[in-house]
């Protein structure tokens, strides 16, 4: 068992694909998820949660069962993977300005990450790489890069799930055996 004093809340969103009725919102409760708040609007559906766990790890997966298990699907965790540069600003805790500068390479080391999506005039950026930028070349920036990379993978592994459901049985299986071989990263 595992002492409450070990124990953190974690805030995060999961981002559902269908909308949440009465009997919805019931399903979710006796499933487990008494500590979610419901959010349905014209951005989306989305439950947001504030869950007690020794981990952010444990505290998304438990989630993610508890509301696929209420028959809803999950399509993404939030906060979200791709962030624009006043996102990055926000989360880093500096001012658009200075992050703006670090993109161009007017200050700091340059070598900024490559953005993934968007367009020229509005960018986006994988937080996992702007959280491993911070953490390799500015070390006055308390990033988390395990709790980044995390949510980037759950989001890939919410994405490749939807996108297997597509594909031919023979292709899943290939690409089931594709992503169950781990590469070691160089030391």
């Amino acid at each position: 068992m595992v002492d409450k004093a070990e124990m953190d809340i974690y805030r995060f969103r999961l981002v559902l694909g269908d909308p949440i009725d009465d009997d919805g919102a019931g399903r979710l409760f006796e499933a487990g998820v008494d500590d979610g708040y419901l959010e349905t609007g014209p951005a989306g559906h989305s439950i947001g949660f504030d869950r007690e766990s020794i981990s952010l790890e444990e505290a998304v997966v438990s989630a993610i069962a508890e509301v696929e298990s209420a028959g809803f699907e999950v399509l993404k965790v939030e906060p979200d993977e791709l962030v624009s540069a006043a996102d990055i600003a926000e989360r880093v805790g500096r001012s658009r300005q200075s992050v703006s500068s670090l993109i161009s390479g007017g200050r700091g080391p340059g070598h900024w990450p490559r953005p993934v999506a968007g367009n020229v005039r509005s960018p986006l950026w994988r937080w996992s790489d702007v959280a491993a930028w911070f953490q390799e070349y500015d070390g006055s920036q308390e990033v988390d890069m395990r709790e980044a990379s995390f949510l980037a993978a759950t989001n890939e592994v919410l994405a490749a799930r939807r996108s297997l459901r597509r594909i031919d049985p023979h292709a899943r299986r290939l690409l089931r055996a594709l992503a169950s071989k781990t590469t070691a990263s160089p030391v």
